[in-house]
């Protein structure tokens, strides 16, 4: 979340919120030009579409507005807007050992609040509604995973260690960027997880300790969620190592 204060408005932004576009933009159109705590209170509970999320977010608009010296009552939604962002992808157990991948519409929401005198004097740097079409995927330059024998050495032993949630290990399915090796003997690793919520980074983390343990390298990992790992990052093997376990995206 973002906030940002230009003399009396209050803006907030969230990069990700989990929420399609559509609807989004929809449950903003409803409330826009409101008094503030009026639309937080339509937002949660109508009549109509109600949307959490976004009531989540004027809670926090409003929040930021006290804590700037400015009375809730006063202001109003001046403006805002929803922007797709990137999905959130994870898995999905089904019966016999059999899984996919699922994921979930987030958006990029902006509101600003804006004391109701000051809302029909001044126009805002940027537009209060935005197309609905998804924007194309930006294609990232990536470093080389490694770049040296030394590195490459380090990245050998992590195909030792193994996502206890997919049964494949980290280089295959894409969760290595990068391996440095900062000084003589001591690794700095890059990786990511299918998401910044997966609570498995201290295991990974022990993990990669216990793969490196007999090369006499230590290690410290960085760890990098933007851009956010796709299943298009696990290589050919790991496709395979999947299929053959039930995955059945594959």
């Amino acid at each position: 979340m973002t906030l940002l204060a230009e003399t009396t408005d209050i803006m907030v932004r969230e990069p990700q919120l989990r929420i399609a576009e559509s609807e989004a933009s929809a449950a903003l159109a409803r409330v826009m030009g409101k008094p503030a705590e009026e639309a937080r209170a339509k937002l949660r509970f109508g009549p109509g579409t109600t949307s959490e999320q976004l009531a989540r977010v004027l809670d926090k608009a409003l929040a930021h507005a006290q804590q700037a010296g400015l009375a809730p009552q006063t202001l109003v939604l001046y403006a805002g807007t929803a922007v797709a962002a990137e999905d959130i992808v994870r898995i999905r157990r089904k019966a016999h050992g059999v899984a996919d991948w699922i994921s979930s519409p987030t958006s990029e929401v902006t509101i600003v609040l804006r004391p109701a005198g000051l809302a029909s004097v001044t126009a805002l740097p940027f537009p209060v509604t935005r197309s609905a079409v998804r924007p194309e995927p930006v294609q990232v330059e990536r470093e080389p995973v490694v770049e040296t024998p030394e590195e490459a050495t380090v990245l050998e032993a992590l195909y030792e260690v193994i996502d206890p949630d997919l049964g494949v290990n980290v280089v295959d399915l894409g969760f290595i960027r990068r391996i440095r090796m900062e000084n003589p003997g001591h690794a700095a690793i890059t990786m990511t997880l299918t998401s910044a919520a997966c609570p498995l980074s201290h295991v990974m983390e022990r993990n990669i300790g216990a793969a490196l343990a007999t090369r006499e390298t230590t290690f410290e990992v960085h760890w990098e969620w933007v851009p956010s790992w796709r299943p298009s990052d696990i290589t050919p093997d790991g496709r395979e190592q999947l299929r053959a376990i039930g995955f059945s995206a594959f």
